[in-house]
């Protein structure tokens, strides 16, 4: 996100829902951001946090409403092949899982 917009603007910082889904491949982070879309929706990886912040269309007050979000992250995670969408006011956020983290079955003789 742009930093003067930041800067020059007020907004309503809300903490959106979230749902996060876990299987053996992915996590799956699915984050209401109503009024949002992937143009002012930031994602991003940073010592192993992950950080979201998406402006939204909607107001309170008059205030443009600003979505946020952070999550800390295990290594199992690998970082350099997340994957981020929007949709009908979701974002949702793939988080692989690293080979190492993946269950590995060992055929006993």
């Amino acid at each position: 996100m742009n930093e003067e917009v930041k800067k020059n603007e007020q907004y309503m910082e809300v903490l959106p829902a979230a749902d996060i889904i876990d299987d053996e491949k992915n996590a799956v982070i699915s984050l209401e951001v109503p009024g949002a879309n992937a143009q002012t929706v930031t994602v991003e990886v940073k010592d192993q946090i992950l950080s979201m912040e998406a402006r939204s269309s909607l107001t309170w007050h008059g205030m443009p409403l600003l979505y946020k979000r952070s999550f800390q992250l295990s290594d199992a995670v690998d970082v350099e092949n997340i994957s981020a969408k929007t949709q009908d006011g979701v974002l949702t956020v793939t988080l692989p899982k690293s080979e190492r983290a993946k269950v590995h079955r060992i055929q006993v003789q």
